[in-house]
């Protein structure tokens, strides 16, 4: 070998030895690990179900601003990149693109509709970016993935709760069904009509529409043919409230028992004048009131849905698992194996990521507001 070739070696050796002591001194981190964590959120800003994604985004908030407060995770800070899901799949769908593929995140918190995560989730999951819905409880998506977490329980115990006061309490044994063909509505729909015929109960009417329908005078008029003794309505609150509305019109005096997503404020604010008697379900929770006073701070409003206090619990969640890793497999990982107890109760994830119910309760509506029935 002559001596060029020695002297050209000798430069490479001296050149990629320079780069490695370059790229591992300083502060002893890789670049990526400094600088604010990067971390994406979804719900529903504006449209459909707006006033329970408004205060999710207002619950997250509150974590974020705490825990930065606090020196951050591991002596960085949180970003949260809020991005408007509207309960809408092709929204939501256009929100985690852009959070993964422009703003890199690490996470997403989201979404609060079963519509948004069904529709962003795959997505999520093929980019192995960890996912922590705080709403959506549709049964089918427990199955979504290794990333995919939730700290808000399946609708298959929701639905049989709620198939269970129906026939026990109510004393209902003729009910009629009204819901929205969705991930939420159908898939609620279906563990209620199972449980409330194992019970000895009749379903004398199924009807089902879009999420996006306006007009349920169709339905409403074969319900009424089939005088039931009750009504199931596991609808979102823009059609529910359009239903109602045209309940009312065609002198519908029929009982409604419904879902988690009749607790939207803004719903029960707009049919509190038709007299109708209307009920719904949702996970049992018992807040405290020095975080519904955190919540009503930035909301301006005067209750406290429980989707405000499991987003505040997700954020805690996600940056205790920041805590010993950074994201992809190591983070999923670290956010299956957590343990921790919030304002919303204890959460602790199964192998499909999601976490058991820790009861639910019946509410109704009351003027323009909610209260507790059991």
């Amino acid at each position: 070998m002559n001596k060029t070739v020695w002297v050209i070696i000798v430069v490479i050796v001296v050149l990629l030895g320079g780069w490695w002591f370059i790229s591992n001194s300083g502060s002893g981190e890789p670049a990526a690990q400094t600088g604010p964590i990067e971390v994406g959120f979804i719900g529903p800003l504006t449209g459909d179900a707006a006033s329970l994604g408004t205060a999710s985004q207002a619950g997250v908030q509150a974590a974020v601003e705490e825990i930065n407060a606090a020196g951050g995770v591991n002596g960085r800070q949180l970003h949260l990149t809020y991005e408007d899901g509207q309960c809408n799949a092709q929204q939501a769908t256009n929100a985690a693109s852009k959070l993964v593929n422009q703003d890199h995140v690490v996470a997403i918190l989201g979404g609060l509709c079963s519509t948004e995560t069904a529709a962003f989730g795959p997505m999520a999951m093929q980019a192995m970016i960890p996912t922590i819905s705080y709403g959506s409880s549709a049964p089918n998506l427990s199955q979504m993935g290794a990333f995919f977490f939730r700290d808000y329980p399946s609708d298959a115990g929701q639905g049989a709760f709620g198939a269970d006061y129906m026939y026990n309490t109510l004393g209902a044994r003729k009910v009629a069904v009204l819901y929205h063909i969705s991930e939420y509505g159908t898939g609620i729909k279906n563990v209620f009509e199972e449980k409330f015929k194992a019970l000895g109960g009749t379903i004398v009417s199924e009807e089902g529409a879009e999420q996006t329908a306006t007009d349920y005078r169709t339905q409403l008029t074969k319900i009424k043919a089939a005088k039931p003794d009750y009504i199931y309505s596991p609808m979102y609150p823009a059609g529910a409230t359009a239903m109602f509305k045209q309940a009312k019109e065609m002198g519908i005096t029929t009982k409604f028992l419904g879902g988690d997503a009749l607790s939207d404020t803004k719903l029960q604010s707009d049919v509190k004048s038709l007299g109708l008697n209307i009920m719904f379900t949702q996970l049992k929770s018992d807040l405290p009131e020095t975080f519904n006073a955190k919540i009503t701070s930035k909301t301006g409003g005067t209750q406290v849905t429980v989707y405000a206090a499991t987003a505040y619990d997700a954020v805690y969640v996600l940056a205790s698992a920041l805590k010993t890793a950074t994201g992809g497999q190591d983070l999923a990982n670290a956010i299956r194996a957590t343990s921790y107890d919030g304002v919303s109760g204890h959460i602790q994830f199964d192998a499909n990521g999601d976490v058991a119910a820790s009861g639910y309760a019946v509410y109704k509506f009351d003027n323009g507001a909610s209260t507790l029935v059991q």
